[in-house]
């Protein structure tokens, strides 16, 4: 059951290296899978499965967290060359 979350967490932990198209495109893979989840067979969840899950968003929260930083740091270190360099 939540194999295909698991699959799409880890296509869209894939595509962070790639573009940002693909990105969007493991996002909507993700929302889909996410959206076919059904809730009321909670008691067929297997706690690996559910820990598998949290570590795979754990991991894409931190790989995003250490993009967005280096997108944010980007302009300040680019300064820092260019006036160094002068």
């Amino acid at each position: 059951m939540l194999e295909n979350i698991r699959v799409s967490l880890k296509s869209l932990e894939d595509s962070f290296m790639l573009s940002y198209k693909q990105v969007v495109n493991e996002t909507k893979s993700l929302d889909a899978a996410l959206s076919n989840f059904n809730i009321n067979n909670i008691e067929n969840l297997s706690k690996s499965e559910v820990a598998k899950i949290a570590d795979n968003i754990e991991q894409l929260s931190i790989k995003n967290e250490y993009k967005l930083n280096l997108l944010k740091d980007f302009p300040e270190y680019f300064n820092s060359i260019k006036y160094s360099k002068k």
